[in-house]
């Protein structure tokens, strides 16, 4: 019986240090001007859910939301997280560099291509590789759609499908419960851009897939935690348990 108890604790030992080590760097496109860091973290097994940020480099609070993303303890299943897709745009402070094109147009991209098509094959490359089921890419809008409806600012754009209708709906009612200004709200009922991740995600391999668009016109720490809520809210619904 001591020696049972004295295994189970050593399980449990282990089981708490996976769950707090840091997750696995790796490299997108290494040895390339576009080379950005990947996070991987695993827990037991599950559902694989990737994260990116930072696709335009003029919209960072998706690139900071993601960074955060990237610190989570995944206890189940696997996260895998780009915070700084774009990374020279996001030095530079712009879109994107006229020599990468947009990145967020780009897929599914081509090895051999353009930089935007090479980096998405990348991307794409990586949902294959952990097969990946859930993607969310984090973006910024210039006001809010509420305000102006021609802009896209407080929107979650979801796939096609009705597993991405399902989480999204999900999704705005959490963040919306911890918003007070109406005009700050999140709506629900467009798609993504054709090109963009989270359009060939949802149309392609049929995945649950968003595109995350805050307003601006808010203060960046403010924007960041927004994104982070909505994360935190679709991996939970996908089955991936990180905190």
């Amino acid at each position: 019986m001591r020696i049972s108890l004295i295994v189970l604790a050593l399980l449990v030992l282990a089981t708490a240090v996976a769950a707090a080590a840091p997750p696995e760097q790796n490299i997108l496109l290494p040895g390339t001007p576009y080379a950005t860091e990947v996070y991987v973290s695993r827990g037991a097994p599950g559902p694989a859910a990737l994260v990116m940020g930072g696709v335009h480099g003029n919209e960072p609070a998706g690139a900071l939301a993601a960074e955060q993303v990237s610190g989570f303890a995944v206890s189940k299943g696997t996260l895998i997280v780009i915070p700084r897709v774009n990374k020279l745009a996001l030095a530079a402070g712009i879109r994107t560099l006229p020599e990468i094109g947009d990145i967020n147009r780009a897929y599914p991209g081509r090895a051999d291509g353009t930089p935007a098509e090479r980096i998405a094959a990348a991307v794409e490359a990586l949902i294959a590789q952990y097969r990946v089921s859930l993607l969310v890419d984090l973006h910024e809008a210039r006001t809010f759609h509420r305000l102006d409806h021609t802009s896209l600012g407080q929107m979650i754009l979801f796939a096609a499908n009705d597993r991405s209708a399902e989480l999204a709906l999900t999704a705005i009612d959490h963040i919306n419960a911890l918003i007070a200004d109406p005009v700050k709200k999140f709506a629900f009922g467009a798609h993504p851009i054709p090109g963009s991740a989270a359009y060939h995600a949802g149309t392609a391999p049929g995945l649950a897939a968003f595109t995350v668009e805050t307003s601006g016109r808010q203060p960046l720490e403010e924007r960041a935690a927004q994104h982070v809520a909505i994360v935190r809210s679709l991996l939970r619904q996908e089955g991936v348990e990180a905190q």
